[in-house]
């Protein structure tokens, strides 16, 4: 790779996500306003048989509205953390504040999965996969993840030994089994993803894990 590249992180940030929740919420009360409307010209009052399947009915159809604004606001409100991949350096930066790890230098790298078990709101079902990476250079660590359904993901998980983390729940046994488990330093390495981990879309993930893995490792 030659080309420098700046990846999107955590476009649907949390901000993004309130904004989206008040536009439902907005969506949904402008619904009910124009039933009170339309219950009052055609039955002249408000009955309950009529309330009951509208407030349902629109709370289910103000979600549309809200997924368009989603892709709006997530345009208008980018998140303050970027990531750039150039030929000497991978560097994810939040404002003026930036972690870097060298290519040229050995970094220790961790790649993992886990299956989501319940349904993550709209855009996240149950049964697709959240893939993580996790580049440690000294004091310096980044840590990316993205969401991708099992199908999509096969080819990069398999390429680059992605460790299938495994809940209390399900685990096999007791001990971890082939490349799937729960060994302690993916745990660690999921903690740090959950606490500063950015999210990127999983084409962006896929991209940036396979120019890295050029990268000599320690």
């Amino acid at each position: 790779m030659t080309a420098v590249r700046t990846f999107v992180v955590d476009r649907l940030h949390g901000r993004v996500r309130v904004g989206v929740l008040f536009a439902w919420l907005g969506s949904w009360a402008l619904l009910l306003g124009l039933g009170f409307i339309v219950a009052a010209l055609i039955f002249n009052s408000q009955p309950l048989l009529f309330w009951l399947p509208w407030a349902l009915a629109t709370l289910w159809g103000s979600q549309f509205p809200a997924r368009w604004a989603e892709d709006r606001l997530a345009d208008l409100w980018p998140s303050s953390r970027r990531v750039t991949l150039d030929p000497a350096k991978l560097t994810l930066a939040d404002g003026a504040e930036a972690v870097t790890i060298r290519r040229a230098e050995p970094a220790a790298v961790q790649t993992w999965a886990f299956k989501i078990k319940r349904q993550r709101g709209a855009r996240v079902p149950s049964g697709h996969f959240c893939l993580s990476a996790r580049w440690t250079q000294g004091a310096a660590e980044v840590v990316l993840y993205a969401f991708a359904s099992p199908t999509e993901s096969a080819e990069l998980r398999a390429n680059h030994g992605f460790y299938e983390l495994l809940s209390s729940r399900d685990r096999p046994g007791a001990t971890d089994v082939g490349n799937r488990g729960r060994l302690e330093t993916y745990l660690a390495a999921e903690a740090a993803r959950y606490e500063r981990g950015g999210e990127l879309s999983f084409a962006d993930f896929a991209a940036l894990v396979e120019a890295m893995a050029t990268a000599p490792t320690a």
